[in-house]
Formats: structure tokens, C-alpha cells, sequence
């Protein structure tokens, strides 16, 4: 019976060393992020948020490394998607813009 209990004790030990490298991890992040870019900040936030729900969520330090490759994938896509978006609707104000213009100096 001895033998089972301590049989869990090392995924203890594992888990709670994933969770201290994301939250190590979350910390840099929060305190690096003055010198960021947005693209770095989101990339990094998805990969910290990531982490830590990879560390919380698995059983092992790699799944803190792969929730944290997975995170940083997330917040860099969804950094590309909002450029896009402004990109978008900056264009639709110059088009507007333009024809705004063009009328104008028709008549």
C-alpha cells in the first residue's frame, strides 16, 4: 500500500514543475513586454497563456512546451488576423476617401 501512495508523488513533482516554468514564463513576459511589438506581445502572451494551460492541463513538462508552441502559434495568427482587419478597413476609408475627393473636384 506504501508503494501506491508514492507512486504519484513524481507527477506531482513533474506538474508542479510546469507550472512554475509557465508562471516563470508569464512573468518575463510581463515584464519584457515594455520593449515588445504587438506582434511579440500577442505571440508571447498566447505562448504563456498556452504554457500555463499546458502545464495545468498535462501530465508532464512537455505538455507545458507544446501548450506553450501551440499558444504562441494562436497569438501570432490572431496578431495576423487583426492587421488584416485594420488593414482592411483602413483601405475602405482611403477608397472612400478618394471617391469623396474625385467627386469633388468634378463639379
Amino acid at each position: 500500500m506504501h508503494s501506491d501512495l508514492n507512486s504519484g508523488t513524481p507527477r506531482m513533482v513533474e506538474k508542479s514543475t510546469s507550472l512554475v516554468i509557465a508562471l516563470i514564463a508569464l512573468t518575463a513576459l510581463c515584464v519584457g513586454g515594455c520593449a515588445m511589438n504587438e506582434t511579440q506581445e500577442r505571440t508571447g502572451t498566447g505562448a504563456a497563456i498556452g504554457a500555463l494551460g499546458g502545464a495545468l492541463l498535462g501530465t508532464s513538462r512537455e505538455s507545458a512546451v507544446i501548450g506553450a508552441a501551440v499558444g504562441a502559434a494562436g497569438g501570432y495568427l490572431y496578431d495576423q488576423y487583426h492587421k488584416r482587419e485594420d488593414a482592411q478597413s483602413e483601405n475602405e476609408q482611403l477608397r472612400q476617401e478618394n471617391a469623396r475627393l474625385k467627386q469633388e473636384a468634378a463639379q
